[in-house]
């Protein structure tokens, strides 16, 4: 041992100082990522829990997924991991002459799309339901269906479209579609032929409407759909109702007095887009609604209940027109977004006892219909 250190320290003795200071600042640079592991157990931006640290010995064995699992770990709790990729994409973004970060990325005429939650793949139909998983979510709304009808409850399912598959001409070019149909679409053309519960997915309307009338249905500078675009779902919702109740008639937006705001003068920031690249609102002023003392729609006797994501915002106040509404946001809390259940929401929806129950989902997360009842 008197020999190794012995020679360590000849060694050292020789090494100049500015080599010495190199050597030091480069394992520094090295550990300090280390020693700063994220402490947090959710990825508060996408909404998901962190990889944990893996056991190399699970139940006597060697766990032989354990360098996956350390690669996951590292990646996800890598000290300024997501500052990193933000000034890694920020560079590629000025080479390839438009923004992008973490989670956004630029399109065309300045759109701005957001990219986490797996928005893309979802976008280029990358990521498809097998013929289980169709048959799990159906045999999830079924249990649910089943639930709602013994409680005296009509259930509508809406998946509002992602703002890239109803903007997808200003979608990145260099991003292609690997299959004709998306995940969503297939899931409404198994659940048409093997159910009788329908789907809301309002894409082909979204589509129409957009051919005659320029008012934006998404805000360019945010993920979500204005109030134009959630009217559109909003008017087929009422379709689904009048199946149970025929006197309930569509609000008409038009009688409405409305008036015209940039995002930023509505909701005093710049768009989540807009947000995480750190740029400013666009010029755009968007229709907003609000009562109009000539127009006093009809209130109807009935109640209804809301499970949503932040995309229910606008079906509220769509809803709350003509109805008494009650929303429920999933995802207020990060453990419930990650781990959504029926379950956890089944007592809270029956103290409301309301007539309808609407089940929202953003297209991005569809796949959430797999677990709305776990085993």
């Amino acid at each position: 041992m008197r020999n190794i250190l012995g020679k360590i320290w000849k060694f050292v003795k020789k090494v100049s100082l500015p080599d010495a200071i190199f050597v030091t600042a480069i394992l520094i640079i090295i550990t300090i990522p280390n020693i700063m592991l994220n402490k947090k157990q959710y990825e508060l931006v996408e909404k998901r829990p962190l990889a944990k640290m893996p056991k190399l010995i699970v139940n006597g064995k060697i766990n032989k997924e354990f360098g996956k699992q350390f690669e996951n770990f590292y990646n996800d709790n890598f000290w300024q991991r997501n500052t990193c990729i933000d000034k890694n994409l920020a560079i590629k973004g000025f080479i390839n002459g438009r923004m992008e970060g973490y989670l956004e990325i630029e399109g065309q005429n300045g759109c701005l799309f957001y990219k986490g939650d797996d928005s893309v793949a979802n976008y280029k139909n990358k990521v498809l339901f097998s013929d289980m998983e169709l048959l799990r979510i159906k045999h999830n709304l079924d249990i649910l269906n089943v639930w709602c009808n013994k409680n005296g409850i009509k259930l509508i399912v809406v998946i509002p479209p992602d703002k890239n598959r109803v903007y997808g001409e200003y979608f990145p070019k260099h991003i292609k579609k690997v299959n004709p149909k998306s995940r969503v679409e297939l899931l409404r053309e198994y659940m048409s032929k093997n159910s009788d519960i329908e789907i809301i997915y309002p894409i082909e309307q979204m589509y129409a409407r957009k051919k005659h009338d320029s008012e934006p249905l998404y805000y360019y500078t945010d993920t979500h759909w204005t109030p134009v675009g959630a009217y559109v779902a909003y008017n087929e919702i009422i379709k689904q109702i009048n199946k149970s109740y025929p006197y309930v008639k569509t609000l008409d937006y038009h009688k409405l007095d409305s008036t015209r705001m940039t995002f930023k003068e509505r909701f005093g920031r710049n768009g989540d887009g807009a947000d995480n690249l750190k740029t400013d609102d666009y010029d755009i002023k968007y229709l907003f609604y609000k009562d109009s003392k000539n127009y006093n729609p009809a209130k109807y006797d009935l109640k209804v209940a809301i499970i949503g994501d932040s995309f229910s915002g606008e079906l509220l106040f769509w809803m709350g027109k003509s109805f008494d509404v009650n929303r429920y946001l999933y995802n207020e809390k990060v453990e419930l977004f990650v781990d959504f259940s029926m379950k956890l929401w089944e007592d809270k929806v029956l103290s409301y006892n309301p007539d309808i129950l609407i089940v929202e989902f953003v297209e991005r997360y569809a796949y959430k219909l797999l677990d709305l009842y776990k085993d």
